[in-house]
């Protein structure tokens, strides 16, 4: 379901044959970075754009209708070799990605570093790229199923589901865990929201792993497989669980998704929506003491 980081060792051949660049960049700058400079030949992937906007929460997943009419318009095939990156190195390539996989991609990497990286190798960039792919030349003529991408929702969780695993996790009636890849001041609550309008806190019985505790500050590159692992483990979260990240608006928590990915862990969802939509809402009034749920031995196997 998922793949592995892609190395800067790319260089120029993602120009040519069945290998696209795609450059998902940060939603507060949408297309500024990508125009001041981008890999040769990549496609701009614009997140508020490439997305459900019927939905009044930031960046929400594509509807299969938007993803197609975009993958068609830049021919970008299920059978690519899809590399996403972004100009700060590691922070919104992710969530392309995860866009990718979830649609039914075969074959999707992140550039660890980003454009940083690709630049550190000697690599080329441009300025004012259209953004559309130019430069780019197939190896061989469309398929007809080549965009036949469907959205996977067995691997992303709405409110509604939420709702109605929270009240399971906290009775230990499930062995399924949330994760939310907030900084611990905004998790705990001691700082406000940086978003108008959403309440401090958390998710009832989520557990943090801040991105940070993921990513390099220092040079926005993955951390090394021992240090992920110590990030989920030192915070007790068993790979074999059913594992549902979140973060502020979904994006963060693709990084978490990667992470998890990389060290093995099969069973994983987003809460697309995440605190932007969960923190807009006045909390249930949960009483986890009353449910009827039957308490039990849980096992993640």
């Amino acid at each position: 379901f998922f793949n592995d980081t892609a190395t800067t060792e790319i260089s120029t051949r993602s120009l040519v044959g069945s290998v696209r660049c795609v450059q998902e960049t940060d939603p507060r700058v949408p297309d500024v970075e990508f125009k001041k400079e981008s890999i040769p030949g990549a496609i701009f992937f614009h997140l508020d754009k490439i997305a459900d906007t019927t939905i009044p929460y930031p960046h929400m997943l594509p509807t299969n209708e938007t993803f197609i009419e975009f993958t068609k318009k830049y021919k970008i095939r299920k059978t690519d070799l899809i590399i996403c990156y972004d100009h700060l190195g590691f922070f919104s390539s992710p969530r392309c990605w995860f866009t990718f996989k979830l649609f039914g991609a075969f074959n999707v990497k992140v550039l660890d570093g980003g454009l940083a990286a690709w630049k550190k190798r000697g690599n080329p960039v441009v300025s004012d790229s259209p953004g559309d792919g130019t430069g780019f030349s197939f190896l061989d003529p469309d398929k007809p199923d080549s965009f036949s991408y469907t959205l996977d929702k067995s691997a992303v969780f709405d409110l509604k589901s939420i709702y109605d695993i929270v009240p399971k996790i906290n009775a230990k009636a499930v062995s399924d865990i949330i994760l939310d890849a907030r900084a611990a001041d905004r998790f705990t609550g001691a700082v406000d929201e940086p978003r108008p309008g959403l309440r401090r806190g958390n998710i009832p019985g989520s557990i943090n792993v801040p991105f940070f505790e993921i990513v390099d500050a220092k040079t926005w590159t993955i951390k090394s497989m021992e240090e992920l692992k110590v990030a989920f483990s030192s915070r007790g979260v068993d790979l074999e669980c059913r594992i549902i990240c979140s973060c502020g608006t979904g994006m963060t928590a693709c990084i978490q998704l990667f992470a998890l990915h990389r060290l093995g862990a099969k069973k994983l969802a987003l809460y697309d929506g995440s605190w932007a939509e969960y923190g807009l809402i006045p909390e249930p009034k949960w009483d986890f003491l009353a449910t009827k749920i039957t308490k039990q031995s849980i096992s993640c196997t």
